[in-house]
């Protein structure tokens, strides 16, 4: 089980959390903690006493969009993933000590089993393949291995295994039809990783590509319009990363962009309609409402309004606007203002993960809360879900298409100087 040593900051009237020991960080750690601390709720003898903080320039009269439960999980997941399939149904995969997977069916609201996979997971990647298929690797106790889920026989399948065992890293679909895994932290591989591999869905292979300049983990990857991945931000044994680069698939090599404004990891990164990719929250090691902008045009990042909330998982809505949420509340940013205006209240403060459903509605599940194990405090998994539904407000898009594409590993959870 993770063990955290918590410590409680206060700031501008409020509190952030610090952690000063950990083991392997979480993307949902933070999830009951930043919700207490910025709102006041929840029920855990850990958070009695510390004082609600109203997030900065919100406006309780005003909240963009609603919250409401669904149908729990058959059972408690931490660091899983959510993936929509082809079928309109969301894969949930993994979290912590997890093998089991469930599919939640938006008609019915309910959640249905989906085999089990080879292995527990968990700090993994799940990526839906041009196929339709899904694509499950890393994660866990530092695995390097890979496998398949078929939504038609909902049945898993053991694939090849990636060269590098890896936990909190990324996973890409190219418009070849590849996935790009890049760096995390490895067991056997020499700690944070700069290497980065290529998984072909037609022979179930991985081959090495070009590694990154950087050695990074918890850092952001998205798919630009080119073709081109933009990494940006995480962290090494240097400590939290502000530099990004570009990976080419044609030559399989990395270039450097201009660094972002804000080191920062565990943000999420969006791709937006017009092209850019908003950037927002994460830790260095302080919570950040900041976020900014890339321009694939110009190879440069701009600040852009900062979030009312400390972050959280990111989806990109129908309307062309962005969801972050976590931590008992969200926030909504609209591309063409410039501006975040915050969601009601969450039902739940810690969702993980989080998907785009067919009606327009996100779903957000699991995560975990914090309770005393003894001397520390420890992540307890919860299977809570619940669907936010957005409000009439529209945004445009500047004539481009709205593609929904997932976010990265996106609930910041505060962290020591990195080590190698």
């Amino acid at each position: 089980m993770l063990r955290i040593l918590v410590s409680f900051v206060q700031a501008r009237g409020g509190f952030l959390v610090r952690m000063r020991s950990v083991g392997t960080a979480t993307c949902a750690v933070l999830a009951v903690a930043a919700f207490a601390l910025a709102s006041g709720a929840g029920s855990s003898s850990l958070f009695a006493g510390v004082p609600r903080m109203t997030p900065q320039g919100s406006s309780a009269s005003t909240p963009s969009g609603s919250w409401t439960a669904t149908a729990s999980m058959a059972t408690a997941r931490g660091s899983m993933t959510a993936t929509r399939l082809s079928n309109g149904r969301v894969l949930v995969v993994g979290g912590a000590d997890v093998s089991t997977a469930e599919l939640y069916d938006p008609p019915t609201g309910t959640w249905l089993p989906a085999g089990t996979l080879s292995e527990p997971r968990g700090l993994h990647v799940a990526v839906r393949l041009a196929d339709g298929r899904v694509l499950v690797a890393g994660g866990g106790r530092y695995s390097a291995g890979a496998e398949l889920y078929n939504a038609a026989s909902n049945r898993w399948t053991r694939t090849g295994s990636m060269n590098v065992d890896r936990i909190t890293f990324t996973g890409t679909l190219l418009r070849d039809g590849r996935v790009l895994v890049v760096g995390g932290l490895s067991a056997n591989g020499g700690g944070v990783q700069a290497s980065a591999e290529l998984f072909d869905p037609a022979t179930g292979r991985w081959t090495p590509t070009g590694s990154l300049r950087t050695p990074r983990r918890n850092h952001t990857a998205t798919l630009l319009p080119d073709g081109s991945v933009l990494v940006a931000g995480g962290s090494n044994g240097d400590g939290w990363l502000r530099s990004a680069e570009l990976y080419d698939p044609a030559r399989g090599r990395w270039s450097r962009v201009a660094s972002m404004t804000t080191s920062r990891e565990h943000a999420s990164a969006t791709l937006l309609g017009n092209g850019r990719v908003v950037v927002a929250g994460g830790g260095n090691p302080s919570a950040l409402r900041s976020a900014e902008l890339y321009d694939p045009a110009s190879g440069r990042w701009s600040t852009t309004g900062s979030m009312n909330g400390f972050g959280g998982t990111a989806a990109l809505l129908q309307d062309g606007r962005v969801l972050v949420a976590s931590s008992g509340t969200g926030d909504v940013y609209s591309p063409d203002a410039g501006t975040w205006t915050p969601t009601g209240p969450m039902v739940f403060p810690y969702a993980s993960a989080a998907a785009l459903l067919p009606n327009g509605q996100v779903l957000y599940a699991g995560g975990g809360k914090v309770k005393y194990c003894g001397q520390y405090s420890c992540e307890e998994p919860v299977a809570d879900a619940e669907l936010y539904t957005p409000s009439k407000e529209r945004a445009r898009s500047n004539g481009s298409a709205v593609v929904p594409r997932a976010s990265g590993c996106s609930t910041w959870a505060p962290l020591p100087a990195p080590t190698r």
